[in-house]
């Protein structure tokens, strides 16, 4: 009896040792972890993928909107800098940038009219200094291209191609109309 006892006892000590070792906790349960098994998963999930330096940081609530001097770029229509909005650090799963720092950045598509870019804490976003995001980036999307300062694409003007798509339309039907009020005051046959 006491034998058995003695073999309850081991095998709860020895069930509930896993229990007592601590691992990061994260408010948000898709947090990245680069030395987490999904690196693959997350980093195949970006919008556009690139490399740069903070340059900026302003506040436009409920999100902060950064500005990023884009040195290389594996996905997307990035230009030379990118303007991308992340929540702060919260329970909404933000992320948060530091000023002068170089990151890879893993975006979502635009949640606030102010920013190309979106990220959050849920993104493979890490410092340009952690090469296991590198070279996952690399397996996943090829070697990066590096980036014209010349080039205007993705540089957040989405508001004026905007314009010119409505203004498009909007000559087009202008176009229709008088065809028909043309074709209306021909004489019938």
């Amino acid at each position: 009896m006491r034998w058995l006892l003695s073999m309850l006892i081991v095998a709860g000590l020895a069930g509930a040792l896993p229990l007592a070792t601590s691992a990061p906790a994260y408010a948000c349960s898709c947090v990245y972890a680069p030395d987490g098994p999904e690196i693959v998963e997350q980093v195949s999930q970006a919008a556009s993928v690139f490399t740069g330096t903070v340059t900026d940081k302003r506040e436009r609530e409920p999100m902060w909107i950064y500005e990023f001097d884009v040195r290389e770029v594996f996905s997307g229509d990035v230009g030379p800098t990118a303007t991308v909005s992340a929540y702060e650090l919260s329970a909404s799963c933000g992320l948060s940038f530091e000023v002068g720092t170089e990151y890879i950045v893993f975006t979502s598509k635009r949640e606030n009219p102010a920013a190309s870019w979106s990220v959050n804490s849920c993104s493979a976003t890490t410092q340009s200094t952690n090469d296991r995001t590198r070279a996952t980036a690399v397996i996943v999307y090829g070697t990066p291209r590096t980036i014209d300062p010349q080039s205007s694409v993705g540089t957040g003007d989405g508001e004026k191609s905007l314009w010119w798509v409505l203004a498009a339309i909007g000559g087009a039907a202008a176009l229709v109309v008088v065809a028909l009020v043309w074709r209306l005051r021909l004489p019938r046959r």
